[in-house]
């Protein structure tokens, strides 16, 4: 990594207090943190922990070098094996080159899911947002993809001027919800720059089979 980034990014995360907290910074190789057309953003690492002699933020940040989590990562369990493939598959589908896109989650906090996360979700997206807005300063996207509505809302209220809002309702029962994509416009401040970017969202892809998501997708590809 740039050793400049990689300084400013240990300063920032020591900031937090939680740098060895359990968790991962980057799921992207270290090389994807350039300008670049989508910034694919997720709620928080799941449960593999097994990279490192000892698992932190700072950890991963420090050693994972060109290790991509959704390619080389063993994601465990039915579902999270499924939601690794979804991610790949939906990559491909929407002919984005998943090694060269920069890939975060909005806490860098690990949990097997959002029930046994251990602190504040919204506490923590605001504690690690400073990191984004420096992540964004870099990647300048014109993209910002987000897994599931946790990032997308996250994203959509730091946005302003908002404009072309659209959604796709692809499937209409999931535990009482409708699945839906997302497409908006608008303006996004980092580091005291503006960035026009467009975000989109897809409900999270961890929940059902990859069939189930290909009309959704196909709606997103229209929207690059």
């Amino acid at each position: 990594m740039n050793q400049d980034h990689l300084k400013e990014l240990k300063k920032l995360i020591s900031k937090t207090g939680l740098k060895n907290l359990s968790g991962s910074i980057i799921y992207s190789g270290d090389s994807t943190l350039r300008e670049g057309k989508v910034y694919f953003l997720g709620q928080n690492p799941g449960g593999n922990a097994d990279m490192y002699e000892s698992d932190s933020i700072i950890n991963q940040l420090m050693f994972s070098s060109e290790f991509n989590e959704y390619l080389e990562g063993e994601w465990s369990g039915h579902s999270g094996k499924r939601h690794q493939y979804n991610i790949v598959e939906m990559f491909k589908d929407l002919e984005i080159d998943i090694e060269k896109t920069f890939s975060t989650n909005l806490s860098f906090i690990r949990s097997g899911d959002t029930e046994t996360y251990q602190r504040n979700l919204n506490e923590d997206y605001r504690i690690f947002w400073p990191i984004h807005e420096y992540f964004l300063s870099i990647v300048r996207p014109r993209i910002i993809l987000s897994n599931g509505s946790q990032a997308k809302n996250f994203i959509y209220k730091k946005m302003v001027n908002k404009t072309d809002f659209e959604e796709f309702v692809f499937e209409e029962k999931y535990r009482g919800r409708r699945m839906k994509c997302y497409s908006t416009n608008g303006l996004i401040k980092v580091c005291n720059e503006v960035l026009e970017v467009k975000l989109l969202s897809i409900f999270h892809l961890s929940k059902w089979e990859y069939p189930k998501y290909k009309s959704g997708i196909n709606w997103l590809k229209n929207k690059l």
